[in-house]
């Protein structure tokens, strides 16, 4: 009777940890500092419709999506909509990567830590990068869009 228990056990753990972040799943709430140094909270943007975006600077399909998204911000500007960019990857620091994102005009939050963004990563169970998630109302409701699938998904949520 114990073995089974024990088994059961295991076997719950094991299927929490590998079960990602689907549609329906409540948002992990998360704090850090953006790179002006402001303190970003999720929840402090429940109001709005979210892109939690998961990228880094050397990841070719990342870079990529960069034009998609500001065509994106630029687009939603006026509607309630706000991208949150996560970055806890960078294999030569985070200064090059604060640069990269001044450079290239991706004017919407960036938190750039390798401490902290991979925290938060590992809270979102990111298995690769890019990854983004849409939330609404502290929930997600779309995973795993990018180009005209995510501008699309976005038109209907904040039509």
């Amino acid at each position: 009777m114990k073995k089974i228990v024990f088994l059961l056990l295991i076997t719950a753990l094991i299927t929490t940890t590998l079960m990602s972040m689907e549609p329906g799943t409540k948002a992990v709430e998360f704090t850090a500092q953006d790179i002006n140094g402001n303190v970003v909270r999720l929840s402090d943007h429940n109001d709005k419709v979210i892109l939690l975006d998961f990228w880094a600077t050397w990841c070719g399909p990342c870079r990529r999506e960069i034009p998609n998204l500001i065509a994106i911000k630029k687009e939603f500007k006026n509607k309630n909509f706000e991208i949150i960019s996560i970055d806890g990857f960078e294999r030569k620091g985070d200064e090059p990567a604060k640069q990269f994102v001044k450079d290239n005009k991706m004017d919407w939050i960036h938190i750039i830590d390798r401490k902290v963004g991979y925290d938060i990563s590992e809270k979102y169970k990111v298995e690769y990068i890019p990854t983004m998630y849409l939330i609404k109302n502290g929930k997600i409701v779309a995973s795993k869009l990018r180009g005209e699938e995510l501008k699309n998904k976005l038109k209907e949520l904040l039509d």
